[in-house]
């Protein structure tokens, strides 16, 4: 497929941005199926805006259910090489407030499943979200539950389980010994789902290690705001970024452990608080489209202190100048616009990053919002892929993954201790790569855990694995 290149010049230019697209197929027929009706319009759209247009069947079945007929025309679904992440939801509404953090069944917590046992299965509670019923009656990280409403969780009921609005989970404390784990302490505790806004700043802290005043940021998903276009999310960034530079950090850690990805208008933010130099010529990302849409493209020009869409109006606090070094912390769901700002970032202070955790997911290409908005015969949301990218230097990220220098799998640490915790592992690591002290911190292979993850939360969420594009024509 011919494809042409965009260069986005504007010191970290916003590759992607949460959308809302207000794009209509043509006028259908009314005498069409509903699924007809639906498939006519993902199928214009897709020929026009799909990144691999040209490899859309001709001919698809158009009375299909409209999501199995929108995987239908995928590139290579679920291939290395192919599509991975395209997908359709049938509420755009939900879609659009997903992708911004608002989540209408939350259970206060995200959480992975293991195997063991056969065929048991134990959840880990991976953080615990502020202000939740989960965080007041105690849950925090590291806790495993073994049990849902008196059903022991097994490798064939544990998504099952979850589905209730309400349930009463049953908590216990985990000792991992060698390939064998168990428990005490235990509690059942009762949670209801409820609609929750979630904060991507999650914390923020200053440490002083060796002489070096080292900032700490744990950024959950990229995001400006809950979809109100009031940029709270990013001015709260700035905030942080003006407190690191009032304290005079000169070190800086990034968690990105469970960060899979949103708006890169966002991480085009948080890339202008750290790079070195500050400048409005740099590139942050390049573009590439299909041949239908690249001739509409323009340069989407943008200062990143004073943006279109609610800017955060005060100016970036920028202490990329004060920085030594800036450590990564990454995990298997760290990903698309987390793997952006990392490679975006390089070729501007490629012998100041260093990069600790697991391998990210490995994903260079940008989705897009497209629904249709107050129709009561098309409901659905789709967000297909539409761009590939690379930085400034033109290196895409492998479709294996960033690996980090200093590889370590926190999946294999059980009980985990608190996020912020100096002797919580991976941040450990990172301060003692910061500092220039070994990492000793051991990540032996674990069968038991590390054969055996069956599944988890955060893949659920709809920016995961996402880049979202700001505006097309």
């Amino acid at each position: 497929m011919k494809t042409n290149s965009i260069v986005r010049n504007i010191l970290f230019i916003c590759v992607c941005a949460c959308a809302i697209a207000f794009l209509s197929c043509e006028k259908s027929d009314v005498n069409k199926s509903d699924n007809n009706y639906v498939n006519s319009w993902i199928f214009t759209n897709m020929k026009h805006y799909y990144f691999w247009n040209e490899q859309i069947p001709s001919s698809p079945n158009m009375e299909q259910f409209p999501s199995d007929f929108f995987y239908s025309l995928l590139y290579k679904y679920r291939e290395l090489d192919g599509d991975r992440f395209s997908w359709i939801q049938e509420n755009y509404v939900d879609l659009l407030e997903s992708l911004s953090g608002v989540n209408s069944g939350d259970l206060g917590f995200e959480y992975v499943f293991h195997r063991y046992n056969n065929d048991k299965a134990f959840g880990e509670v991976l953080y615990v979200k502020p202000g939740t019923s989960a965080q007041t009656q105690g849950i925090k990280r590291g806790d495993v539950f073994l049990a849902i409403d008196g059903t022991e969780i097994t490798v064939n009921n544990y998504s099952s389980l979850l589905q209730k609005e309400s349930m009463t989970i049953t908590f216990v404390d985990p000792l991992l010994v060698g390939n064998t784990v168990s428990f005490s302490n235990e509690r059942n505790i009762s949670i209801t789902k409820i609609k929750y806004t979630e904060n991507p700043v999650f914390l923020d802290s200053i440490y002083e290690i060796n002489g070096k005043k080292v900032g700490y940021l744990v950024y959950n998903f990229f995001a400006s705001d809950a979809g109100n276009n009031s940029a709270v999310y990013d001015k709260q960034l700035n905030s942080v970024f003006q407190n690191f530079q009032s304290a005079g950090v000169n070190n800086i850690i990034v968690d990105l452990r469970y960060n899979s990805g949103g708006s890169a208008l966002s991480a085009a933010r948080l890339a202008s608080m750290i790079v070195n130099p500050l400048n409005a010529a740099n590139i942050f990302y390049i573009l590439t489209f299909n041949s239908n849409t690249e001739e509409e493209k323009q340069p989407f020009l943008l200062k990143i202190e004073n943006e279109r869409n609610n800017s955060i109006s005060e100016n970036i606090n920028n202490i990329g100048g004060n920085l030594q070094k800036v450590c990564f912390i990454t995990g298997r769901w760290s990903a698309s616009a987390s793997e952006m700002l990392i490679n975006g970032l390089e070729p501007f202070m490629s012998n100041k990053i260093i990069i600790v955790g697991d391998t990210t997911v490995g994903k260079s290409y940008a989705s897009y919002s497209f629904y249709e908005s107050n129709n009561p015969r098309n409901k659905w949301g789709m967000q297909p892929l539409i761009a590939m990218f690379t930085n400034g230097s033109g290196a895409e990220i492998p479709a294996t993954g960033i690996i980090p220098d200093y590889p370590l799998n926190e999946i294999l640490i059980m009980p985990k201790k608190q996020l912020g915790d100096t002797n919580e592992e991976l941040l450990k690591s990172a301060l003692a790569a910061i500092s220039g002290q070994p990492v000793t911190q051991k990540m032996e292979k674990n069968s038991m855990l590390e054969e055996n993850v069956i599944g988890t939360s955060i893949n659920k969420k709809a920016y995961s694995n996402q880049a979202v594009l700001d505006d097309i024509k």
